[in-house]
């Protein structure tokens, strides 16, 4: 029965996750806030996230959102504009413009990647966050390559495949999440000088427990224990 539970949130933790990046990728934007407070809510396990942290994670962390999102719309959008614009009109292919567009796309791509997990995990400025995007990508060379080619392969879909873009809507965020996370705990691990192993069995306590070491109940525990 266990099992059939779990596929069940699974189920519908695809759908809803689905339907939230698809219609925000359709206002274009609120896509790259709605990524963000994804990839706060993939941060938790699948027995204690809820579809609130989303939105808590977005209105958490508002501000560098705002320059964040400026910054996206311009090194992406437009190069991708550019690049459908020059693939469905080949007679009139500025190759300077197209160069440019590429290698803002690229660099776009790289902190669609990293930023999330930045931005989810500290409490950082615009400029900040521009350094530790590309800090990230050293907590591991292929978790950060693997991440960067599932966002290239989601543009690769925009560009030639774009109806075939919804089924990437849970699983690229979801694996780019992981990937990143990982290499946050790397990077804080080899900082502190310390264990990845330790790093996250101290995130689980204070997950936990409260700071006089007591464990921390929910609303929905304290409602309940107020009934009995």
């Amino acid at each position: 029965m266990n099992g059939f539970r779990i596929f069940g949130d699974y189920a519908l933790e695809f759908l809803v996750v689905t339907l939230l990046v698809a219609l925000s990728a359709f206002t274009v934007i609120f896509f790259v806030p709605v990524i963000v407070g994804v990839t706060g809510y993939f941060t938790r396990d699948i027995n204690s996230r809820r579809f609130k942290d989303i939105f808590t994670t977005i209105g958490k962390n508002w501000k560098i959102l705002i320059f964040y999102t400026l910054f996206q719309l311009i090194i992406i959008v437009f190069p991708v504009l550019n690049i459908y614009f020059f693939n469905t009109h080949p007679e009139n292919t500025n190759y300077f413009v197209l160069a440019v567009s590429v290698i803002a796309l690229v660099v776009g791509i790289i902190y669609l990647a990293t930023a999330p997990t930045v931005i989810v995990n500290m409490d950082v400025k615009f400029r900040q966050l521009i350094y530790n995007g590309i800090m990230m990508l050293f907590g591991s060379l292929w978790r950060s390559i693997a991440s960067v080619l599932l966002i290239g392969g989601v543009v690769a879909l925009i560009l030639y495949y774009p109806y075939a873009v919804v089924l990437t809507l849970y699983a690229v965020p979801y694996l780019i999440s992981k990937f990143m996370t990982e290499n946050f705990y790397h990077l804080k691990a080899k900082a502190l000088n310390t264990s990845v192993f330790e790093l996250k069995k101290k995130q689980k306590d204070d997950d936990y427990l409260d700071e006089k070491g007591a464990i921390k109940r929910d609303d929905d525990t304290e409602k309940n224990n107020e009934k009995d």
